[in-house]
């Protein structure tokens, strides 16, 4: 049980670096391919602002816990789906990733638990589930879209007679702001995922009684541990998947990526500190840079980029549930 259970903090360790290191290039790409900041400048900025956001409260923890699946009583079947239920969701994580294409570590994490749980007998409420976690996942990036679309039109029409260049500086240092705000955000959704999970893990190790999860409470050295986690993947992150979203894919320029940048940070704290629901800051980057375009009958998202980012967008959650149920069915003898 102690391999098993040394086995389940790497996976989730590494599972909260990837985290940090697939999205940090997302959070800062439109500032850094604007020259908002430098990109060594805009990645220590998001590092440090993910590792605050990470150690701040637990409301999305919670809901985690209490709505993706009903644990079983027994402690080696928590592992085991933990487990195979994150690293499913690494696996698809990194391969995404090396396809340049965004994905939702939030997808990965909570298919992931729902498939290799399906393999142990887990289960879980259909409503609860939907309502608390899935609706968020699949709309806020609909949304998104939307109000960055009229967001856009708002701001052409009250600075459509500005000088371009002191219009452009001055929408660099709103990206500016927005990336260290954005950041905060994404350390505060995310990180709570992975933290929630590990001390699930925690709990089933340490203790001999049934894992009561009504009273949950995230541990300083958990939250601590995957703060520095998701701090230090973004800090090493990766521009493959940046340059797909803020380069390839849409036709930006500072006005966009400061609207772009205030639509996603805006929703990432909303879900966060008001609705306390869990979701995909990549998607909504991808939406809400999509939502810039259509103001200006010129631009628009390129189909060639925009239908893998889309497939992306619909495939993750359930290729990570088959891969980790995969992995759950070579685990099960181990019970």
């Amino acid at each position: 049980m102690e391999l098993l259970f040394a086995a389940i903090v790497l996976v989730i360790v590494a599972f909260a670096f990837m985290n940090g290191f697939h999205d940090a290039a997302i959070t800062v790409g439109n500032a850094v391919v604007h020259r908002a900041l430098t990109p060594r400048l805009a990645l220590a900025l998001a590092a440090v602002f993910n590792f605050i956001g990470a150690l701040l409260g637990q409301s999305i923890a919670e809901v985690v816990v209490a709505n993706i699946v009903d644990f079983p009583p027994d402690h080696v079947d928590i592992l085991l789906i933990v487990l195979a239920g994150v690293l499913g969701g690494l696996v698809w994580n990194i391969a995404t990733y090396l396809f340049a294409l965004p994905v939702s570590s939030t997808h990965c994490l909570f298919g992931g638990l729902i498939g290799a749980g399906l393999v142990f007998g887990a289960t879980s409420s259909g409503r609860e589930l939907f309502v608390s976690v899935l609706a968020p996942l699949i709309l806020t990036p609909l949304v998104a879209f939307l109000l960055s679309f009229l967001l856009m039109g708002v701001v052409s029409a009250v600075v459509g007679a500005t000088a371009m260049k002191p219009l452009f500086r001055r929408s660099r240092m709103v990206s500016s702001v927005l990336t260290g705000a954005l950041s905060l955000a994404h350390g505060i959704q995310d990180a709570q995922k992975s933290a929630a999970i590990m001390m699930v893990a925690v709990l089933a190790y340490t203790t001999t009684e049934p894992v009561v999860l009504d009273a949950f409470s995230i541990d300083w050295p958990v939250r601590i541990t995957i703060a520095c986690a998701l701090a230090l993947g973004t800090l090493l992150s990766g521009w493959r998947v940046a340059r797909t979203l803020s380069v390839r894919m849409v036709q930006l320029d500072p006005v966009k990526s400061a609207v772009s940048d205030f639509t996603s940070t805006s929703f990432m704290f909303i879900a966060a500190l008001l609705l306390r629901v869990p979701v995909s800051m990549s998607f909504l980057v991808v939406a809400a840079n999509l939502g810039t375009q259509f103001e200006d009958r010129r631009a628009g998202g390129r189909m060639r980029y925009l239908v893998p980012v889309l497939g992306s967008w619909l495939l993750s959650l359930p290729a990570a549930a088959v891969l980790a149920a995969l992995l759950a069915l070579v685990l099960l003898p181990a019970r």
